[in-house]
């Protein structure tokens, strides 16, 4: 790995500091970031992006051994740790959040399939020409006109036995869903 980032340096002596940097700080910081992150994969994520941030402002650090080098690197660490920890908390809450809304819509779904399960039983306890006007109209779609082509009344009759369908219809589900 170290290799990697010696392509980014371009200067002897900037190499030679970073590897310093490199050999002296790599457990520490990942340490630091497995204690921030709890998660081994992430915490060599942090360090590698640790690193390059330490590259970009190499030339203003001291020497490898000097206390506010190492300051620095652990501060640098920390910020990246942290943000990682920010991002991947808000990746879970959003995959726990999907994860309700999938059950959420189970649930929905499931409720409406029993529910449209219990009106049909309840439509087909109607008597027959309540039950076919009902099916005529919401199962096949039929306005009035080809209702009463098809039982053979008249729309305005078709239209009145619709209206007392749905009125017997709201007794038998109203009173047993909401009694």
């Amino acid at each position: 790995m170290i290799a990697l980032y010696f392509s980014l340096v371009e200067s002897e002596g900037d190499k030679e500091k970073f590897e310093q940097i490199y050999i002296r700080y790599k457990s520490l910081m990942l340490s630091r970031a497995f204690e921030i992150l709890h998660d081994r994969g992430l915490s060599e994520d942090a360090v590698h992006n640790a690193f390059m941030r330490i590259l970009k402002n190499l030339e203003k650090l001291d020497d490898a051994e000097h206390p506010r080098t190492k300051g620095y690197v652990m501060i640098v660490l920390e910020n990246v740790a942290k943000t990682l920890y920010v991002k991947n908390k808000k990746q879970t809450v959003i995959e726990l959040d999907e994860n309700i809304a999938e059950k959420s819509n189970v649930e929905v779904d499931t409720e409406a399939k029993l529910t449209a399960e219990f009106v049909a039983e309840k439509i087909a306890e109607l008597p027959d020409i309540y039950r076919d006007v009902l099916t005529l109209k919401y199962l096949h779609g039929l306005n009035d006109k080809e209702i009463a082509a098809a039982v053979g009344i008249s729309p305005v009759s078709a239209r009145k036995r619709l209206q007392r369908a749905r009125e017997k219809l709201k007794r038998l589900v109203g009173g047993e869903l909401y009694g």
